[in-house]
């Protein structure tokens, strides 16, 4: 992953050559969120849909989001977009899109955020069994296992008789380390959840 620098391209310059549009729910694949006002390098003609769809491995995950080209130099689409509605450069935060699709790039969908944040507003993973971030079945103890990760290091919350009382120990677990900004997309509502139980 690059690092992240400062923008080099000015306000100015990004309406000059671009404008912002909402994409359609329907078509993130095909709806950047920014239209070229000019037409650009022959293929890049005004009115079009600017950018493209990059793909790549970050944090151990595929992930897409749209790239777009200005003045031979490759942004982020959802970066250039924050910065032409809001009119500041968000380095050294970055946007994070709240509804955790990558190719969303809606301004209501654009937030900023840190890399602990974009880390913290992932969904369950696919190996996950019990459906739960951070709750898991311990085979070897025949107990809920409850873990959260804080700067980059997993810590272990416990083992409980419970699904229940390993997703209230994770839930504690998520207020006390992480920022309130992340708790929406990581809080478990435990009026909801029914106990899960496990063939041992």
């Amino acid at each position: 992953m690059t690092k992240m620098k400062p923008l080099d391209v000015s306000y100015e310059r990004c309406h000059e050559l671009l404008e912002i549009c909402e994409p359609s729910p329907l078509r993130l694949e095909e709806e950047s969120g920014l239209k070229n006002k000019v037409t650009r390098c022959g293929r890049a003609k005004a009115g079009d849909w600017a950018g493209c769809v990059w793909e790549g491995k970050r944090c151990g995950k595929i992930r897409k989001d749209w790239r777009v080209a200005i003045d031979g130099k490759i942004y982020s689409a959802s970066r250039i977009i924050y910065f032409m509605h809001h009119g500041v450069d968000p380095y050294p935060k970055e946007v994070d899109h709240e509804d955790r699709n990558s190719l969303n790039n809606a301004i209501y969908n654009l937030r900023l955020g840190d890399r602990v944040l974009q880390v913290q507003n992932q969904r369950t993973r696919s190996d996950n069994t019990s459906g739960v971030k951070g709750v898991s079945w311990h085979k070897q103890r025949s107990k809920w296992r409850a873990r959260i990760t804080v700067e980059n290091k997993e810590k272990h919350l416990g083992l409980y008789a419970t699904f229940k009382e390993a997703a209230a120990a994770r839930n504690a677990a998520v207020r006390k380390y992480w920022p309130e900004e992340a708790w929406e997309a990581n809080l478990i509502d435990l009026e909801s959840i029914k106990e899960l139980t496990v063939s041992k």
